[in-house]
């Protein structure tokens, strides 16, 4: 069932990305989408899930019989006729017990290739998002530059008038000019930043270097309402990576029944039909053997195998616990940044950007009326470039905080986890 749901996604993924192309608008639902039916990181593991799935049926089926053709001459024989002719079909039985128990041990493999494949999605997923919220920070670093351009035209507009009135001296009109000469040569760099957010974006969806990427927006703040017991509780449970080295004990005690089985014996079963073409006499036989893995000789073998699998369950566990201690380590980690980010980009939002601006603008209007000077004015500029650049900043940080923990947990979005009554 949850692979027909894979499938699933992957065709409506296929759909969304030829709307997306139309719309121009990159919505980052419709983007997670196309990541889904587009990303080779992704396909790949996929047709690793595939191929394993294929292995659980022959991991249960006996080995391939035999057929043998044997012709047998006698030095006496007349011109070389052959004295007799046979045709022998051999087929080894494996013990069924150890059948079964292969098909367990695949069937194990198969849900490694599962959880190996949503794992994938979560790192692809949080790669996405991230790269999604540093093309969103490039573009508006940029807007923001082209905007101080044109805030910085009219400071030297207000100079020149000012200048020409003998209020300021001509200092003023040069040093207002050499700011707008610095912005200007920032624009390339946050051009060349653009450039490369897009094309990070680009290779995750596997879309070509010339198409376009449409607009993109993050909307307002959303905060994580989740307390870190709830992310933690969930992880426990539901992250791949804890799944599968879960699963990595449970392989390893089905590998150390198979090696207790290797005590028990496999079967031999023939049938051979000879034809005696001198006589035209013909005779059937049938053959049945054992194998002796509890000979005396062979013994030290079986039990080494035997003690080598009880080391690997061993290890296996040792894997698992460590496995949840990082991860226990890592979503209290990731957690902790994406508060603080978050009371960081809400600090910037909803308090210290707007007063920069109010104060900026005053600056202005005292400058044009000649109440305060070009220093005072071109710092309040400088203190407004270095806020509106944090905001944006902090508000990156902030998203990319939120991908890696969602990606620690095992989610692509936090929404779906239930919170602690």
């Amino acid at each position: 069932m949850v692979r027909f749901l894979v499938a699933a996604v992957i065709l409506l993924a296929a759909d969304v990305h030829a709307v997306a192309q139309e719309v121009q608008e990159e919505e980052l639902r419709f983007l997670i989408l196309e990541a889904f039916a587009r990303n080779p990181a992704i396909e790949a593991e996929v047709l690793k899930m595939r191929a394993a799935e294929e292995r659980i049926p022959q991991a249960g089926a006996l080995d391939d019989p035999s057929l043998t053709f044997k012709v047998e001459e006698f030095p006496d024989a007349r011109g070389g006729q052959a004295k007799y002719y046979s045709f022998d079909l051999m087929q080894m039985i494996t013990f069924p017990t150890k059948l079964g128990t292969r098909r367990d041990i695949a069937a194990i493999q198969a849900e490694h290739a599962y959880h190996e494949y949503l794992e994938k999605v979560l790192v692809v997923i949080a790669q996405l998002k991230s790269a999604y919220a540093m093309l969103w920070g490039a573009r508006n670093n940029l807007d923001l530059n082209l905007r101080n351009q044109k805030l910085l035209e009219q400071i030297v507009e207000a100079a020149q008038t000012l200048y020409s009135v003998g209020k300021v001296p001509q200092q003023d009109v040069l040093k207002a000019s050499i700011e707008l000469s610095k912005v200007k040569n920032e624009e390339a760099s946050l051009r060349q930043e653009m450039i490369a957010a897009e094309a990070m974006l680009r290779a995750l969806l596997n879309r070509e270097e010339s198409s376009p990427i449409g607009f993109i927006a993050l909307g307002s703040l959303q905060t994580v309402q989740h307390s870190e017991n709830d992310l933690q509780r969930f992880a426990r449970h539901n992250r791949p990576m804890l799944v599968h080295d879960s699963l990595s004990v449970l392989e390893a005690d089905l590998m150390l029944r198979l090696n207790r089985q290797e005590y028990l014996p496999n079967f031999t079963v023939g049938i051979e039909r000879m034809t005696m073409p001198g006589s035209g006499m013909g005779n059937w036989a049938v053959s049945a053997g054992i194998s002796l893995p509890f000979a005396p000789w062979t013994l030290n073998k079986a039990s080494a195998r035997v003690q080598e699998a009880q080391a690997r369950r061993g290890v296996m566990e040792s894997m698992f616990a460590s496995t949840r201690t990082m991860i226990a380590a890592r979503v209290r980690e990731a957690y902790a940044a994406v508060k603080a980010w978050e009371r960081r980009a809400s600090s910037y939002e909803m308090d210290i950007l707007p007063k920069t601006e109010r104060s900026l603008r005053l600056l202005m209007t005292e400058y044009q009326t000649g109440v305060t000077s070009y220093l005072m004015l071109i710092d309040g500029f400088r203190i407004y470039q270095e806020m509106a650049m944090d905001n944006i900043m902090a508000r990156v940080r902030y998203e990319q905080a939120v991908a890696a923990l969602e990606r620690e947990v095992g989610v692509t979005d936090l929404s779906v986890i239930p919170k602690e009554q």
